[in-house]
């Protein structure tokens, strides 16, 4: 009786010793699975364990992660030839462009009669505008394919939404009763590219003369570890935003005036930020749209600068 005791235990050891290698191995496959899933490996799971039944799990899945890494890379190459070629399509049709728009601001109008004229000013407007929503579907293509360039250099913040209030302050004073520009006259320099900080800048007050209605805000609120311009403008009654698909490109709010708007120019305005290394952020306070364009305090991105010429 002693040795069919002995014997039991021994089956029993050897299936608990079993059970714990088989549970093991199945631990460190679903780590090794899970690893794969979040994008951190591509290789094969390895071949663990004594059982057989996991060895061939094993052979299966490893199958199926050669067949998604091809697939993958595929995929990768098409999206990368598409953008390149959007790219260079959209850079194609701005050089008949820009020559069209020559040719026309080049015709003798003292020849013309009042409904030439009229026809020719329709001709210009039209391809005016499709210069410029080519000009930002070449833009946002560019950022897309990760060819885009920046140039740093010092400027003023404050100087610069300024000049674009001012270039387009006869389309706000048209939309909005009530206009605020509420910046300090500090001197403060940051170091980044002028000309994506304006398009930035340009298309958050575009946006706003194109769906706000009777009032325009843009204030300045420093805070310890950034500057935060706020782009604020009140919403037609009518007017239905969804904030977290602002961004979307080609997202047009229900309610929102029909224009020729590619819809493209938020969506620009928040790539380039974070090609700057910027925040831009949507909010909605009841009747009013907020944007938040932040600039972190990087002690080698900004600076106060005394007695230094403004730039």
């Amino acid at each position: 009786m002693i040795w069919i005791l002995f014997i039991s235990i021994g089956i029993n050891l050897l299936f608990i010793i079993a059970w714990f290698f088989y549970h093991r191995e199945l631990k460190e496959m679903i780590l090794q699975v899970k690893t794969i899933k979040q994008g951190n490996s591509h290789t094969p799971l390895k071949r663990i364990g004594f059982s057989k039944r996991n060895r061939q799990l094993v052979e299966e899945v490893n199958e199926l992660i050669v067949s998604f890494n091809q697939t993958d890379k595929e995929n990768r190459r098409m999206a990368k030839q598409s953008k390149e070629m959007i790219a260079s399509i959209s850079h194609d049709f701005r050089t008949p462009l820009t020559s069209m728009i020559g040719y026309i601001q080049m015709l003798d109008k003292t020849t013309l009669s009042a409904r030439d004229l009229n026809y020719l000013k329709i001709i210009e407007e039209r391809t005016q505008l499709i210069s410029s929503l080519i000009d930002e579907f070449y833009l946002l293509s560019l950022l897309d394919a990760d060819d885009y360039q920046i140039h740093n250099e010092a400027i003023n913040p404050i100087t610069l939404i300024q000049e674009q209030v001012a270039q387009y302050y006869e389309e706000l004073s048209a939309t909005f009763e009530d206009l605020k520009i509420d910046l300090t006259d500090e001197l403060i320099v940051i170091q980044t590219s002028r000309v994506d900080f304006e398009r930035i800048v340009q298309n958050l007050i575009k946006n706003a003369f194109i769906h706000g209605v009777q009032y325009f805000n843009i204030r300045l609120e420093k805070q310890e570890d950034r500057l935060r311009f706020i782009f604020e403008n009140k919403l037609s009654e009518k007017q239905k935003v969804d904030v977290n698909r602002l961004f979307d490109r080609n997202y047009q709010s229900e309610g929102a005036r029909a224009t020729d708007s590619s819809g493209l120019g938020l969506a620009i305005a928040k790539q380039l930020s974070e090609k700057l290394n910027f925040s831009l952020s949507a909010q909605l306070q009841e009747d009013r749209l907020q944007f938040h364009l932040d600039i972190y305090l990087d002690a080698w991105k900004i600076r106060n600068i005394e007695n230094v010429k403004d730039r």
